[in-house]
């Protein structure tokens, strides 16, 4: 709980000046949002926030893994939940934020956005580096856009998932490690 209200402390008082939490917000306020939550947090932790009428939802997938003894959420189960969660909360856009290494080893924030209807998607890849011997201080680099398809793997969170009451049941014990923001 203490890294949820880390992370509620961390938005900046500027978040409040909008009224509609949607795409476009997504798109400016994730990355220096996501900056200072690394800065705050010294860890770079996955994230996937939504937007919903006033309210900007935020679940940070690294800190669940700390509640779930050490295990994270793998690809089958964030496509369902992030699909459960969007459709429960009646979301209009998104955003997933991850590390991952490309083919070069070289680490990378990744952070997908994508808006409901009408479709829009795009991908912000950003060279990280880690500086262990300036106590893991985080830098970046370069930053790459890329617009993506209707068919692309996270355009497919917006898709009906047929679950079961038990899914169901199971998916909505997600919901304690989601912040909310209202925007006023």
């Amino acid at each position: 709980m203490h890294k949820i209200l880390i992370l509620l402390v961390v938005i900046p008082s500027s978040l409040f000046a909008q009224k509609l939490c949607n795409y476009d917000y997504l798109k400016n306020e994730i990355p220096p949002l996501y900056k200072k939550i690394v800065e705050k947090t010294n860890s770079i932790p996955k994230i996937f926030t939504f937007c919903s009428g006033e309210n900007h939802y935020l679940f940070n997938l690294t800190m669940f893994q700390q509640f779930n003894e050490g295990v994270g959420i793998n690809r089958a189960l964030e496509k369902d939940l992030f699909g459960y969660l969007l459709k429960e909360y009646d979301a209009n856009s998104y955003s997933r934020t991850s590390l991952v290494a490309d083919k070069n080893q070289q680490l990378q924030l990744v952070t997908n956005f994508t808006n409901k209807k009408p479709f829009e998607a795009i991908e912000i890849r950003q060279e990280v580096f880690v500086d262990e011997a300036e106590n893991q201080n985080i830098s970046y680099g370069k930053k790459v856009t890329y617009i993506r398809r209707n068919n692309s793997k996270f355009a497919q969170y917006f898709k009906p998932v047929d679950l079961s009451e038990e899914e169901k049941v199971y998916l909505e014990k997600f919901k304690q490690f989601i912040g909310v923001q209202k925007l006023n």
